[in-house]
């Protein structure tokens, strides 16, 4: 829970107060004694002057008389005695006689001793003429050798009322100057809190997380240059910049760190110490049938594993053992859904068990090209040894018997000639192909695609005389850079299937398009057609659609596969389009230059 605390200018305000209080406390004692002080101050000095006129007398009579004449604008109560502390006089009483003076009490002997000895002694006491309590002045001089002691006396109700009106006024002062000072304070607080403001006024936002960096602080032009504020300005706007280049740099290398984990053509998953997911790429969410955004911040035990649950768990052991054992283990699997994915499972712990990466590799391809070329050898095999099988069970024939009529020997070696022909055939069509995977750019040379076509159109129309083979083209002449022999056999090969599974006559048209820097060649037939099913799998080497009508041609399903690798050789594309029972269409793409 966040607690929130008074603020600066209330802390200044609540200090003001606390040190009123404080000084209004401790000032009140002091006022106390100060203006009783100050009052028996006044009445000594008083005395003193008084004391001066008396000494001016030349009897006592006429000191007796001074006393009345000041008694009345001097003092509450005026009382002289002599050495002994009997009362000579007294403002109240008037001029004492020898028989009043036993009635009144005379001095204390102390006070006497003390007047004497200071010359001036404060006291108090109760009177009991005015019933009250008074405060005394005593002190002593002398006139005409004798010694006297002059006694004031001022009512401690009058001091009190004195302390009482001060400490009032000196109360309403201090309110006044508090006010007036915290007036001035304020003021010079909000002019001095001002740049404050101004500065967590432009932070704020960022704080609030409505902007994504730290703005620049712009300060009023009312605050000066050399402020200590615009300096602390100048100083976050400098720390803000090296801050937002930070951000920019660590922005900047964490995009490219992404670019290039994204540009793999491995899946990437990294996972913290407590299992949960911080970055996968595109390719490892693809390759766990999971959206990218279903994953991320999740832990990889709470993955929603519909679509691939055996690798889910082999991932989820694989980054757990190696975080464990803080060494790399690798595992693979293969998924059988649909088209078989071979995967290599690869685990990194990182240091201290912070966390750990998981690299899947899709190892389909190797694994295909493995099965491809076990499945071209046994091909390979088939085909080689069907025609060997033929010619060895006719020859044995011939052996065996070697009275057989003329016209079944003619018949039989016709036989052993076509297919020692067809092996012929396809031990040239592998050995082309063994040539095309190292074709050399060198022999590369600029030829005129229009002629080259018109050729292959010659040599097919001369076996398939019925056949009825058109040209069209774009351009008079299209020129572009290929190898002319083995761009020949791939439209040869074309041409040939589009007349061999085109019931006679077969129609073929050939059309070349130039189109800026690309050149588009279809060959069109209103054959038998292809399937859909086939036609993902025409391109493999000894795949056939139908093969009992390719073995009465000779074909071995090389033609096609032939055609594709001389394409890609030319640095171009080759598909196909095609309806059962209406024809097909293949088009070349090709570069005019590479």
């Amino acid at each position: 829970m966040i607690k929130t605390g008074l603020n600066f200018r209330q802390k200044i305000t609540l200090g003001h107060l606390l040190l009123f209080v404080i000084f209004s406390l401790l000032a009140f004692s002091f006022i106390d004694k100060a203006v009783s002080k100050i009052v028996l101050n006044n009445l000594l000095e008083s005395s003193r002057n008084l004391v001066q006129i008396l000494q001016t007398s030349k009897n006592k009579s006429q000191m007796i008389k001074h006393l009345k004449e000041a008694q009345g604008y001097l003092f509450f109560r005026v009382s002289l005695f002599n050495d002994q502390g009997i009362m000579l006089y007294d403002s109240t009483l008037g001029e004492i006689g020898k028989e009043q003076r036993a009635v009144h009490m005379p001095m204390a002997d102390s006070d006497v001793s003390a007047a004497i000895e200071n010359k001036t002694f404060f006291s108090s006491g109760d009177s009991e003429i005015f019933q009250t309590k008074l405060s005394y002045a005593n002190l002593s001089f002398s006139l005409n050798g004798k010694t006297y002691i002059l006694r004031t006396a001022i009512p401690v109700s009058q001091v009190e009322a004195l302390t009482k009106e001060f400490r009032n006024w000196f109360f309403i002062f201090c309110a006044i100057a508090l006010m007036f000072f915290g007036a001035i304070a304020w003021l010079m607080f909000h002019r001095i809190n001002f740049p404050v403001r101004q500065i967590i006024k432009a932070i704020k936002p960022y704080q609030s997380g409505q902007q994504e960096a730290i703005p620049e602080i712009v300060l009023s032009k009312s605050i000066d240059l050399g402020d200590d504020f615009y300096k602390l300005a100048q100083i976050l706007n400098s720390l803000s910049d090296r801050i937002r280049l930070q951000i920019k740099r660590i922005t900047d290398e964490r995009n490219e760190k992404e670019a290039i984990l994204e540009s793999l053509g491995e899946g990437v998953i990294a996972v913290d110490a407590e299992m949960q997911v911080l970055y996968i790429n595109f390719i490892g969410s693809k390759m766990v049938g999971i959206p990218r955004q279903l994953i991320l911040g999740k832990k990889f035990s709470e993955i929603d594993a519909k679509s691939y649950p055996a690798l889910l768990k082999k991932c989820l052991f694989l980054l757990e053992a190696c975080q464990d054992k803080l060494s790399v283990l690798t595992d693979s699997i293969l998924i059988e859904e649909g088209k078989k994915v071979y995967l290599d499972l690869i685990a990194v712990p990182k240091a201290q068990r912070t966390g750990a990466i998981l690299v899947l590799q899709d190892k389909s391809s190797h694994y295909k090209v493995l099965e491809m070329g076990k499945d071209f050898v046994a091909n390979a095999s088939h085909e080689l040894r069907t025609p060997i099988t033929i010619i060895k069970g006719f020859a044995e024939t011939l052996q065996d018997l070697p009275e057989l009529p003329r016209d079944m020997v003619v018949d039989i070696t016709e036989k052993i000639v076509r297919n020692c022909q067809r092996m012929d055939t396809l031990v040239k069509n592998l050995l082309t192909l063994a040539d095309l995977e190292n074709l050399p750019d060198s022999r590369f040379q600029e030829c005129d695609l229009v002629a080259l076509a018109e050729i292959c159109r010659q040599v097919v129309q001369s076996v398939y005389e019925s056949a009825q083979i058109t040209l069209e083209k774009s351009h008079e002449a299209i020129i572009i850079a290929a190898d002319p022999d083995i761009l020949e056999l791939a439209i040869i090969n074309l041409l040939d299937n589009a007349a061999k599974y085109s019931n006679p006559p077969a129609q073929i048209t050939i059309r070349l398009i130039q189109d800026g820097d690309h050149v588009t060649i279809s060959i069109t037939d209103k054959g038998i057609g292809i399937s859909s099913a086939d036609q993902e799998l025409i391109f493999e080497r000894f795949y056939t659609v139908d093969k009992a009508r390719s073995r009465r041609f000779g074909g071995a399903g090389l033609g096609l596969s032939i055609a594709r690798t001389i394409i890609e050789k030319h640095y171009g594309t080759i598909s196909v389009q095609s309806e059962p029972g209406k024809g097909t269409t293949f088009s070349i793409r090709l570069p005019v230059q590479h």
